[in-house]
């Protein structure tokens, strides 16, 4: 390309859009995976409240790690009894559990919380 010619026009415009949606994808995707400490709280506070109702012999929840699922949704990780045994649960917008997956040795769950869960 010689220095005297000029990109037409169609292809800087090209260009420039193609740029703009790549930019605008990039920011859009990269927002919504950090909540905020106030929803985190709420979740951790959700998880240690259902751990602590529904679950027997509890004697301590540690939250280890939070973050945001693939899905959109809030994960917490932690364990009880000072390490003793460890869980994942997933936390929805309204702050109820979605699920909680305990590892091995977790405490088992009140007979009466089987049926119906605990609050």
């Amino acid at each position: 390309m010689n220095q005297n010619e000029v990109i037409p026009f169609y292809k800087r415009l090209f260009l420039f859009l193609t740029l703009s949606i790549l930019l605008g994808a990039c920011g859009f995707f990269s927002q919504g995976n950090d909540s905020d400490e106030e929803t985190i709280d709420k979740a951790k506070k959700s998880v240690e409240r259902f751990i602590l109702h529904n679950y027997e012999e509890i004697e301590s929840v540690e939250i280890t790690r939070s973050y945001e699922s693939e899905m959109g949704g809030l994960t917490i990780e932690g364990t009880v009894n000072d390490g003793s045994a460890e869980f994942t649960a997933g936390v929805r917008s309204d702050f109820s559990i979605g699920h909680l997956a305990p590892g091995e040795d977790f405490p088992d769950m009140k007979e009466a919380c089987k049926e119906q869960i605990c609050e």
